[in-house]
């Protein structure tokens, strides 16, 4: 079951209000879901739904929750995120389609994963959270692993390599340029094996050919502000995600990496429905 909290803040967005989503913002504690001081300082007790797995790599905490559970439109999006491979699949062979379009065109939702990653710095510096998204008996299942000490990184790297064979499509936000390349090396540098074979869409590029001339930048704040109607109130600016989790390394407590998980869900939310929005469809 899922936290009240993150039920609750993700239960309030809505597609066309252009409203913020509040949430307290109070300096001396973690910012980003509801009230900072209903987070427990308990990993396990934040997020209930999550376990510790073991690898032949060592130990990684690992969250599958389904989207029904943490956002109340999810119906919606899982139709229309099914609807947007139906349309490219629909078009026939030969037919000259956008670059994106193509890749769906030949993938299959089910091996098709939208992913989003938190690292603790620029290259060279530690990965700790792979979340993902993937269609799986009529529903989104979204998944984390999260490493909950350095030590843990070729854990969490480890599970996703052996996720890679079960991919055809990866989809990302600026992937191609940080996510893809930062695990690529990171798994070199703990000398894991894995073959990518996988088609790689990053969102980034048709959305700076399709809205780039009607908004001030591509950022996916701004496309989640203009495309899904919403914005972030309270959310945790991403140059504060590093030294959160150089502090919940320290300090082993929850409420400092607990909006981390959050700002990694909603920005895999915001993929969904700019993927939607690429492929030119509507949430019924």
């Amino acid at each position: 079951m899922l936290s009240e909290v993150l039920r609750s803040r993700l239960s309030s967005l809505r597609r066309g209000h252009g409203h913020p989503v509040h949430a307290p913002a109070d300096p001396a504690e973690p910012r980003g879901i509801g009230s900072p001081a209903r987070f427990s300082s308990s990993l396990s007790e934040c997020f209930p739904e999550g376990a510790m797995c073991q690898t032949p790599h060592g130990e990684v905490f690992a969250c599958d929750v389904s989207l029904r559970e943490i956002h109340s439109e999810a119906d919606s999006l899982v139709r229309a995120h099914l609807a947007t491979f139906e349309r490219a699949a629909e078009q026939a062979e030969g037919t000259a389609l956008p670059h994106h379009l193509e890749l769906l065109r030949c993938a299959s939702p089910e091996r098709t994963a939208l992913i989003d990653t938190e690292t603790a710095g620029f290259h060279g510096r530690p990965l700790f959270l792979i979340g993902l998204v993937r269609y799986h008996r009529g529903d989104l299942i979204l998944t984390q692993y999260f490493a909950r000490d350095y030590a843990q990184e070729a854990a969490l790297l480890g599970q996703f390599a052996d996720l890679l064979p079960q991919i055809d499509l990866l989809i990302s936000f600026n992937g191609k340029a940080f996510d893809w390349p930062f695990i690529r090396d990171r798994m070199v540098y703990h000398r894991l094996r894995f073959q990518p074979s996988f088609a790689h869409l990053d969102l980034l590029h048709p959305s700076r050919r399709r809205w780039r001339a009607e908004l001030p930048n591509c950022q996916l704040k701004t496309l989640e502000r203009h495309l899904c109607g919403r914005w972030r109130s309270g959310d945790i600016p991403s140059h504060e995600i590093p030294q959160r989790y150089h502090s919940y390394v320290r300090e082993q407590d929850a409420r400092f990496i607990a909006p981390v998980f959050h700002h990694n869900r909603l920005d895999l939310i915001t993929m969904i429905e700019l993927l939607i929005a690429l492929t030119g469809g509507v949430r019924a």
